[in-house]
């Protein structure tokens, strides 16, 4: 008794403390504090080495596809190649905690694409890869956001010349979006969820629905006002080029 009355309790504490680790994660995404979210994930990463915690070993390695897109994003080429490195031995690591879910392999995919960016050269055996998680990932959960999430970007970022295509990835961002949006708990203070609606927004831009697009973006300024991204950048602009939408 006394045992599984202290098992609770760790478990409890663990739940509380990934909550937490969530939520700091989310709030530096909104406010773009990069430093923020670096240091975030080593602590998570020190929490993890004590633990063994499946849950936060999850969501170090949804910290870390977030950040080394940012990396990719700014240039920062070094860093991310060695940020690829950890999330490649983490995710190992969840193979062997037997993780090997639709979640993980849609992050897998996207970490193919990432060392496409940084690696052009090999896109044609990486693209492969990528998509061959993706398909994986669709077929072990056909209901798990990440993954549409996932395949609406390799649509949209992948060239047109190896089937990339804007216009295919929009009913896969509203798919994910609608799947996000079905469960509180994966729409509640997620920086993914927010991250899947500028990603529709976006796509709805370039494919010129642009009263889609400005719903979606004044949406998210609802649901985050201090989104920052969306704030400063993504909706001003797109105020100047289409007003009234």
């Amino acid at each position: 008794m006394k045992y599984c009355l202290t098992l609770c309790l760790l478990l409890s504490l663990l739940s509380v403390m990934a909550q937490d680790y969530r939520s700091a994660i989310y709030h530096a995404y909104v406010h773009e504090e990069m430093e923020n979210w670096k240091a975030i994930m080593e602590q998570m990463e020190q929490e993890f080495s004590q633990t063994s915690d499946p849950v936060l070993l999850y969501d170090l390695v949804e910290a870390e596809y977030g950040y080394t897109g940012w990396l990719v994003s700014v240039k920062r080429k070094k860093e991310a190649e060695e940020l690829l490195k950890s999330a490649e031995r983490h995710m190992a690591q969840m193979s062997d905690l037997g993780l090997d879910n639709a979640r993980m392999y849609s992050l897998k995919g996207a970490f193919y694409g990432f060392q496409i960016m940084l690696e052009p050269a090999r896109a044609p055996k990486l693209g492969r890869l990528s998509m061959e998680a993706n398909e994986k990932a669709l077929k072990l959960d056909p209901e798990e956001p990440q993954v549409w999430l996932e395949k609406a970007n390799m649509d949209y970022y992948r060239p047109v010349i190896f089937g990339g295509s804007k216009k295919k990835a929009v009913p896969s961002y509203e798919k994910a979006v609608e799947l996000f949006e079905s469960s509180s708990e994966r729409s509640r203070e997620n920086w993914v969820y927010l991250n899947c609606l500028a990603g529709l927004g976006i796509a709805y831009e370039k494919t010129r629905k642009y009263s889609e697009a400005g719903s979606v973006y004044r949406k998210i300024l609802e649901l985050e006002p201090s989104f920052k991204w969306v704030k400063e950048e993504l909706y001003p602009k797109f105020q100047e080029k289409h007003p009234g939408n």
